[in-house]
Protein backbone atom coordinates (compact mmCIF):
# COMPACT_ATOMS: atom_id res chain seq x y z
CA UNK A 1 0.00 0.00 0.00
CA UNK A 2 1.61 3.29 -1.36
CA UNK A 3 2.23 5.50 1.27
CA UNK A 4 1.59 3.59 4.29
CA UNK A 5 3.62 2.83 7.50
CA UNK A 6 1.72 -0.17 7.79
CA UNK A 7 -1.79 -1.75 6.33
CA UNK A 8 -3.79 -4.94 6.91
CA UNK A 9 -5.14 -7.50 4.19
CA UNK A 10 -5.15 -10.78 3.06
CA UNK A 11 -1.70 -12.56 1.98
CA UNK A 12 -1.31 -12.98 -1.99
CA UNK A 13 2.14 -13.41 -2.17
CA UNK A 14 3.68 -16.46 -0.45
CA UNK A 15 2.99 -19.73 0.55
CA UNK A 16 0.82 -18.40 3.55
CA UNK A 17 -1.79 -17.02 0.86
CA UNK A 18 -5.24 -16.11 2.34
CA UNK A 19 -4.33 -15.54 5.97
CA UNK A 20 -4.83 -12.13 7.83
CA UNK A 21 -1.76 -9.92 7.42
CA UNK A 22 -0.62 -7.03 9.36
CA UNK A 23 1.94 -5.57 6.83
CA UNK A 24 4.86 -3.35 8.13
CA UNK A 25 6.60 -0.98 5.95
CA UNK A 26 8.38 1.47 8.55
CA UNK A 27 6.65 1.80 12.19
CA UNK A 28 4.78 -1.01 13.41
CA UNK A 29 0.92 0.07 14.98
CA UNK A 30 0.27 0.86 18.10
CA UNK A 31 -2.78 -0.93 18.41
CA UNK A 32 -0.69 -3.98 17.96
CA UNK A 33 0.62 -3.21 21.86
CA UNK A 34 -2.16 -2.74 23.52
CA UNK A 35 -2.83 -6.10 22.25
CA UNK A 36 -6.59 -4.93 20.07
CA UNK A 37 -5.80 -6.79 17.04
CA UNK A 38 -3.64 -9.80 18.53
CA UNK A 39 -6.85 -12.50 17.28
CA UNK A 40 -7.28 -10.79 14.28
CA UNK A 41 -3.77 -10.35 12.73
CA UNK A 42 -2.83 -14.65 11.76
CA UNK A 43 0.75 -13.52 9.91
CA UNK A 44 3.16 -10.49 10.03
CA UNK A 45 4.54 -9.71 7.04
CA UNK A 46 7.95 -7.04 6.90
CA UNK A 47 8.51 -5.43 3.60
CA UNK A 48 11.66 -4.61 2.07
CA UNK A 49 11.94 -0.82 3.28
CA UNK A 50 11.09 -2.17 6.88
CA UNK A 51 15.15 -3.19 7.27
CA UNK A 52 15.63 0.70 7.48
CA UNK A 53 14.62 0.70 10.77
CA UNK A 54 16.05 -1.60 13.77
CA UNK A 55 13.17 -4.21 14.05
CA UNK A 56 15.39 -7.52 14.52
CA UNK A 57 15.35 -8.20 18.25
CA UNK A 58 11.56 -7.45 17.38
CA UNK A 59 11.02 -9.73 14.76
CA UNK A 60 12.81 -12.39 17.05
CA UNK A 61 10.14 -12.14 19.70
CA UNK A 62 7.21 -12.24 17.52
CA UNK A 63 8.55 -15.80 15.83
CA UNK A 64 6.87 -17.61 18.55
CA UNK A 65 3.60 -16.33 18.35
CA UNK A 66 2.92 -15.45 14.86
CA UNK A 67 4.22 -17.00 11.37
CA UNK A 68 6.83 -13.79 9.63
CA UNK A 69 7.49 -13.43 6.40
CA UNK A 70 10.47 -11.08 5.60
CA UNK A 71 11.25 -9.95 2.04
CA UNK A 72 15.16 -9.00 1.57
CA UNK A 73 17.46 -8.81 -1.30
CA UNK A 74 21.16 -9.03 -1.94
CA UNK A 75 22.08 -6.27 0.33
CA UNK A 76 19.65 -7.12 3.28
CA UNK A 77 19.66 -11.22 3.31
CA UNK A 78 22.88 -10.73 5.05
CA UNK A 79 20.86 -9.20 8.13
CA UNK A 80 19.06 -12.10 9.15
CA UNK A 81 19.58 -14.32 11.87
CA UNK A 82 20.12 -17.65 11.96
CA UNK A 83 16.66 -18.07 13.77
CA UNK A 84 15.50 -16.19 11.48
CA UNK A 85 16.23 -18.29 8.76
CA UNK A 86 14.70 -20.58 10.52
CA UNK A 87 11.68 -20.01 11.40
CA UNK A 88 10.55 -16.90 9.24
CA UNK A 89 9.12 -17.48 5.57
CA UNK A 90 11.71 -15.71 3.54
CA UNK A 91 10.82 -13.94 0.91
CA UNK A 92 14.27 -13.20 -1.85
CA UNK A 93 13.48 -10.44 -4.19
CA UNK A 94 14.80 -10.18 -7.47
CA UNK A 95 14.36 -7.36 -9.65
CA UNK A 96 14.68 -7.73 -13.14
CA UNK A 97 12.14 -6.07 -15.37
CA UNK A 98 12.92 -8.40 -18.98
CA UNK A 99 11.43 -11.18 -17.26
CA UNK A 100 7.91 -10.34 -17.58
CA UNK A 101 8.92 -9.60 -21.44
CA UNK A 102 9.51 -14.00 -21.49
CA UNK A 103 6.74 -16.05 -23.19
CA UNK A 104 4.67 -18.29 -20.28
CA UNK A 105 6.80 -21.22 -21.25
CA UNK A 106 10.22 -19.62 -20.97
CA UNK A 107 12.43 -20.34 -18.29
CA UNK A 108 13.91 -18.20 -15.12
CA UNK A 109 17.34 -19.88 -14.34
CA UNK A 110 19.03 -18.63 -10.81
CA UNK A 111 22.85 -18.98 -10.51
CA UNK A 112 24.09 -19.81 -7.19
CA UNK A 113 27.42 -20.50 -8.02
CA UNK A 114 28.70 -24.04 -10.07
CA UNK A 115 26.28 -26.82 -10.15
CA UNK A 116 23.95 -24.81 -7.77
CA UNK A 117 21.17 -23.15 -9.97
CA UNK A 118 17.01 -23.05 -9.64
CA UNK A 119 15.36 -23.34 -12.90
CA UNK A 120 11.61 -22.76 -13.50
CA UNK A 121 9.17 -21.89 -15.99
CA UNK A 122 7.75 -18.91 -15.64
CA UNK A 123 4.25 -20.11 -16.38
CA UNK A 124 4.57 -22.19 -12.76
CA UNK A 125 5.29 -18.86 -10.88
CA UNK A 126 2.84 -17.09 -9.03
CA UNK A 127 1.51 -14.15 -10.68
CA UNK A 128 0.21 -11.22 -8.88
CA UNK A 129 -1.44 -7.58 -10.05
CA UNK A 130 -2.53 -4.66 -8.69
CA UNK A 131 -6.43 -5.94 -8.38
CA UNK A 132 -4.86 -8.62 -5.72
CA UNK A 133 -4.02 -6.05 -3.35
CA UNK A 134 -7.54 -3.40 -3.69
CA UNK A 135 -8.94 -5.12 -0.81
CA UNK A 136 -5.91 -3.60 1.82
CA UNK A 137 -6.98 -1.09 4.14
CA UNK A 138 -5.27 0.81 7.06
CA UNK A 139 -7.44 -0.04 9.94
CA UNK A 140 -7.57 -3.67 11.23
CA UNK A 141 -10.95 -4.80 10.42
Amino acid sequence: MQGRDYWYGKEVEGRLYGLYTLFVRNKFPNEFFTKKINKKVKHIYYTIESWNTDYIDFIESLIEDYPVSIEVDKDTYHRLTPNMKVHCHIIYRIKDFNIFDLKETDSIFIDGNTFNVLCFSKHNALKVDYKDYQNDTKKCI
